[in-house]
């Protein structure tokens, strides 16, 4: 059997990860810097300057030429982690606007463009790497200005996606983070049908193994993130209470997440608020991500500096944790044909915890064998008369075994009395098996000598399906 690595090489598969390092020991690298900056700093931060309504987005229609900082105080960036002793920054290199921080080949609406053609990419990460310190480049895949946007994206617009990613994760050196944005099971932003995540999480790992995939998921799974991300400004830990694995979740020190002179957005957030952000978040194994601003001259205000080195003053940093029992994957991926491949279901339950986080088909082949359906970390159908669960392998492979992982929660003995099949490319059941008794928690099924490249899973009577984890090797 060929390695995943092979097969992404080779046949230029969309599926799966390869990392030079295991994803357990990136996830506790980063969960051990416990804190870090976000830097919203775009158009927006300019349109703010131009109006006297709070703007939370540009809309793609601005002109470039509305970016122009006189100036780009990165140092000031630096001293300002430095100060308040976070271990990293992300910079927002495209957001919702689809205005690039960076000469991209595939736009001109970038800083080339733009007031000040300095490349924002290129003198962050120099700095950030200079210091030390971790880098993280955001990008939102909801892009106005592209025309991006929810049950309209192209081929092309994925072609255009993967493109200017390649530009942020060639030519700018090593970087840490990956942020992923305006991408999620949510009316107004492209879904993962619109833009398949194992693709893109493909790409990422090619170009740079080491890099981690964080995206604002708010999902207690890894189906669509390495590590979940939520915008929980305000809030303490926004996940399952339970859930200890690694997530990251953001929060701002001013009034919003963009710079607005005119409404004075001076420091809002008290040493002892930070603190107990803090203690919510890294309690629960999750970083905490705080927005700091950048202003219209390039630089940082010095109430923010001020208040971030009062909080790094009074803050215990906790001790460096070991590896989580249970972090990373479950399994050996590469093993699984089915790994991050497209799946289907007959229906979707709605959202269990955060309307923007549904039960997808796709968390049974996301890595993660854990089935509790309340904690997000299974599909899930509608009740329904014979509800079915579908995954494509992508092309005709030699199955042995198919491994089925049920949920662990009370709703364990719902997935009795169901069909598993294993279809050819023209859809034909080739080899089928069934079963009377529910998985506690797993079943392994030996597939004698069947090629094929569909996997169905379906109750025989009314009910809703939930699958924790499928494995065919």
């Amino acid at each position: 059997m060929k390695t995943l690595m092979q097969r992404l090489l080779l046949l230029g598969a969309s599926i799966g990860s390869v990392q030079a390092r295991p994803l357990a020991e990136l996830q506790r690298d980063f969960v051990n810097t416990r804190y870090q900056a976000y830097f919203h700093y775009n158009l927006c931060t300019f349109l703010n300057a131009s109006t006297n309504v709070y703007q939370g987005r540009s809309f793609g229609t601005e002109p470039p030429a509305m970016f122009n900082p006189p100036s780009l105080k990165i140092g000031e960036w630096v001293r300002a982690c430095q100060a308040g002793r976070m271990e990293g920054g992300w910079l927002t290199t495209k957001h919702h606007g689809g205005f690039c921080l960076w000469d991209s080949e595939f736009t001109d609406y970038d800083v080339a463009s733009s007031g000040n053609t300095t490349d924002v990419v290129r003198a962050f990460t120099d700095a950030f790497r200079s210091a030390g310190l971790k880098i993280g480049l955001y990008y939102s895949m909801l892009d106005y200005h592209h025309g991006i946007d929810n049950g309209t994206t192209s081929p092309k617009d994925v072609r255009f996606i993967k493109n200017q990613l390649t530009e942020l994760l060639t030519n700018y050196g090593p970087i840490d983070y990956i942020n992923f944005d305006g991408w999620s099971t949510w009316p107004t932003t492209p879904d993962f049908d619109d833009i398949p995540y194992g693709e893109i999480l493909a790409l990422v790992k090619r170009l740079q193994p080491d890099c981690l995939v964080i995206s604002h998921t708010y999902e207690s799974n890894l189906s669509h993130a390495e590590v979940p991300f939520a915008d929980a400004a305000g809030k303490n830990y926004p996940y399952h209470p339970d859930y200890l694995r690694p997530t990251a979740a953001s929060d701002f020190v001013q009034r919003g997440w963009w710079y607005d002179a005119k409404l004075r957005p001076g420091v809002q957030k008290s040493v002892e608020y930070i603190l107990g952000k803090l203690e919510s978040y890294n309690s629960h194994n999750s970083v905490y991500i705080l927005n700091i601003a950048p202003n219209t001259e390039g630089g940082i205000d010095a109430d923010v500096v001020a208040r971030l080195k009062e909080v790094a003053d009074a803050w215990k940093k906790p001790p460096d944790i070991p590896l989580g029992d249970s972090w990373g994957y479950q399994y050996a991926v590469e093993n699984n044909l089915a790994f991050m491949r497209p799946c289907e279901q007959s229906s979707m339950r709605r959202f269990v915890r955060d309307k923007r986080a549904w039960p997808r088909p796709e968390i049974a082949v996301d890595g993660v064998t854990e089935g509790n359906a309340m904690m997000e970390q299974t599909s899930w159908t509608l009740e329904e008369e014979r509800p079915w669960w579908r995954v494509d392998l992508g092309a005709v492979h030699e199955v042995s075994s198919i491994e089925i992982f049920n949920r662990t929660d009370d709703g364990i003995d719902q997935l009795s009395d169901f069909t598993v099949t294993l279809h050819d490319a023209a859809g034909k059941v080739v080899w089928k098996s069934v079963l009377d008794q529910a998985p506690h928690p797993a079943v392994k099924l030996e597939v004698p000598q069947k090629k094929g490249r569909f996997v169905k899973i379906q109750l025989n009577g009314r009910g809703a399906l939930t699958l924790a984890e499928v494995i065919v090797r």
